[in-house]
């Protein structure tokens, strides 16, 4: 008899266990984790889904587990107790592995160090690591020794221990071979997957003509993100060009109010609007409201794809990211780059995008090309770790 696939997923911080239980599609995006459960449907593998979400909960179903269990508090606090927290948590994974012993135990980026994981090993249990995000900001390479350490400690994880690798961008991959240099298991790349039904609600492209041009920003507010850096462009592009531009910020996050505050105190509040977080049918009008789109990710943030900028594309936008966003590769000419920081680089993207309707309208028609990608199921997390988990199993029953 075929031994039953088990497999134990510790995934990102989201709330894995509300959204398993609430199948209201409420989302643009399809999240990864369901994407892998379809696939544990398909192919009748049983799942333990482990998230790191703050709110500790459990549901369980005849074929799956799954589970918020928070890292602990030191993990939140800064220096030599935030490398604490993570390796605690990355033992407590281990030890539930070691209790259940799946069959293979897929781990997302953010876990834990990546270094915790080899100790599966002695378990002769395969381990696949799924990169959301990189090593280190796109061309920013660490510079500290504490990180340089942490980094080649990741390159022994994946030259020694990783099964398999699945990435989410071509800089993902870059970065795993760069610290690794030789690979001990095979590498994939996925691309994360939107709702075509859901898109196609957007309303189309304003023409160019229509004033003011609107710029949108949909994410977390965080200085990380980049979110004051549209205040500054902002101000620069009005004082150049009044009544020419208007933005619109959509999201929350622990700068909301410092945010909010700051368009007020520099006189911004006729061109900014901040939204917070919108429902779903509102922020597809907002989508529909705009011209173009801004991710100004900064160098503090390890930027794995920039799912917003792949909305912006699906969305028939031209999109304008800074260089630490790896998603600027996958797009195309839909994505215009401005330089990491450079408020002057941003508003020379946007005053071109504004004044020269033809240099527009290619980036727009450019949005076409760059869509398919994010409705190939084939190409989605759950059928890409799929392939991971037969390559690793198939590799483990080999040897044994």
């Amino acid at each position: 008899m075929k031994k039953q696939l088990r497999v134990l997923y510790a995934v990102g911080p989201g709330d894995v266990v509300g959204t398993h239980r609430d199948l209201s599609d409420d989302e643009i995006s399809i999240c990864f984790s369901r994407l892998f459960l379809d696939w544990c449907d398909e192919s009748g593998a049983h799942a333990h889904l482990i998230s790191w979400h703050t709110r500790r909960d459990s549901f369980r179903s005849a074929r799956y587990f799954i589970e918020n269990y928070p890292k602990p508090s030191l993990y939140y606090q800064r220096g030599v107790n935030h490398h604490f927290g993570s390796i605690a948590y990355g033992l407590n994974v281990v030890a539930k592995s070691f209790r259940e012993r799946p069959c293979v135990v897929v781990i997302d980026s953010g876990t834990s160090h990546w270094i915790v994981f080899s100790l599966l090993s002695f378990l002769r249990i395969p381990v696949i690591a799924v990169m959301h995000s990189t090593l280190w900001p796109m061309g920013f390479p660490p510079k500290r020794k504490v990180d340089r350490l942490l980094r080649w400690l990741d390159g022994l994880f994946f030259r020694r221990f990783a099964a398999a690798t699945v990435c989410v961008s071509p800089e993902c991959e870059r970065q795993v071979r760069q610290v690794a240099r030789v690979l001990k298991g095979p590498m994939y790349q996925c691309r994360a997957q939107f709702r075509p039904d859901l898109m196609s609600r957007i309303t189309p492209v304003p023409p160019h003509e229509i004033r003011p041009f609107r710029v949108l920003f949909v994410g977390r507010l965080e200085v990380s993100k980049g979110v004051f850096l549209i205040l500054s462009a902002a101000e620069c592009l009005e004082r150049e060009m009044p009544g020419e531009f208007r933005w619109k910020i959509v999201g929350g996050g622990s700068s909301f109010e410092a945010l909010t505050r700051q368009v007020v105190e520099r006189n911004l509040g006729h061109v900014i609007e901040v939204t917070g977080r919108l429902p779903r049918h509102q922020a597809l009008e907002a989508y529909g409201w705009a011209h173009s789109m801004i991710v100004p990710t900064t160098e503090r943030y390890s930027e794995g794809l920039a799912m917003t900028a792949a909305e912006a594309v699906l969305a028939g936008r031209p999109v304008v990211v800074s260089k630490v966003v790896p998603a600027w590769e996958v797009l195309g000419d839909a994505a215009i780059r401005a330089e990491t920081g450079d408020v002057d680089s941003f508003v020379e993207a946007f005053r071109r995008l504004a004044l020269d309707s033809g240099y527009y309208d290619r980036c727009r028609r450019a949005t076409s090309s760059a869509q398919q990608q994010f409705y190939q199921v084939s190409e989605g997390l759950g059928a890409v770790v799929g392939r991971a988990i037969r390559a690793a199993t198939r590799s483990k029953d080999d040897t044994e």
